[in-house]
């Protein structure tokens, strides 16, 4: 009976712990929600958010560094980019985007080129040494 009775307090013990628990994951979470709203991040991606409106009035530039604000995170093809800009209504090509944006990498562009066809923000990457416009290396 003495082992029934054992059993039964670590059983409680065990639920308040579970209790305790499941109280702090609630709180982080919503800690993590405000910290997100705070930030202007979150657990959604904010491409979700492109209307069909976002990038008119923009040039492919300025809406691919919008774009990128937007998802807070580098977009792993050109073609992505591309896509994101046209359902934002601008009339863009794969490969017009691709030109404007090796053309503007170099210099004080606030879109960077960070590996074949991977694009950040400039300001993401602010030790990464920029190639130059007058000859293509990179700057000092």
């Amino acid at each position: 009976m003495a082992e029934a009775n054992e059993v039964d307090v670590l059983l409680e013990r065990l639920e308040a712990r579970k209790t305790a628990i499941e109280n702090a994951i609630a709180a982080l979470k919503t800690v993590r929600g405000e910290l997100g709203d705070v930030a202007g991040i979150g657990s959604t991606p904010k491409a979700a958010a492109i209307e069909v409106d976002t990038f008119i009035g923009l040039n492919i530039l300025q809406a691919a560094e919008k774009y990128l604000q937007m998802t807070g995170k580098p977009a792993k093809t050109t073609e992505q980019i591309a896509a994101a800009l046209n359902k934002g209504g601008l009339s863009a090509t794969v490969g017009s985007v691709s030109t404007i944006l090796r053309r503007s990498d170099r210099g004080d562009s606030p879109v960077t080129r960070v590996g074949r066809s991977l694009w950040g923000l400039a300001s993401w990457y602010p030790n990464r040494p920029r190639r130059s416009r007058q000859n293509g290396e990179e700057a000092e």
